[in-house]
């Protein structure tokens, strides 16, 4: 990968790094606070509703710090190295377990009698966001896990390649 692309990618991924750090720290606790001030049958929900979200950024986190290892490792043309797996199991494993996040905030919504201030329609729109999370993070997983596949044929053709050579 030339180096003119892969420079502007890492900066993309330091940044969405940070901003999910930001949003962890400042903007999911406070978010949270602010429903529960102004709708106060809320709070049961608010602590675990918060960690999952916590959680799920983290598992963000995880996989852009793999991905930035990987694009380091296209950087300097060092794809093709056994080592290179550890870094696309942090992606697999990190979007693996967002997966099982959302589909456990799915349950959670589901089986829980969440009160609405409303209609209802928050609570109907927090059920539906988490099962299309789920639902594409299914997606995503077995995608990673393709790819991830053929980076361990790539691997094995090029080690074969360099002991003819």
């Amino acid at each position: 990968m030339p180096r003119f692309l892969a420079g502007p990618l890492q900066a993309f991924v330091a940044f969405a790094f940070l901003a999910g750090l930001y949003a962890q720290i400042v903007v999911i606790p406070t978010t949270a606070a602010d429903q529960v001030e102004l709708f106060p049958p809320y709070a049961p929900f608010r602590v675990p509703l918060v960690t999952a979200a916590i959680a799920f950024v983290a598992c963000g986190q995880a996989a852009l710090l793999g991905l930035g290892m990987l694009l380091r490792r296209a950087s300097r043309g060092s794809v093709f190295e056994p080592s290179t797996l550890t870094w696309a199991n942090v992606v697999v494993g990190a979007a693996a377990v967002a997966t099982a996040l959302a589909a456990a905030v799915f349950g959670y919504v589901t089986l829980s009698d969440i009160p609405s201030p409303a209609d209802g329609m928050d609570v109907i729109g927090l059920w539906l966001g988490t099962a299309a999370a789920a639902g594409v993070g299914t997606a995503v997983v077995l995608l990673v896990l393709a790819g991830r596949h053929l980076l361990v044929k790539a691997i094995g053709l090029r080690t074969e390649l360099d002991a003819v050579v």
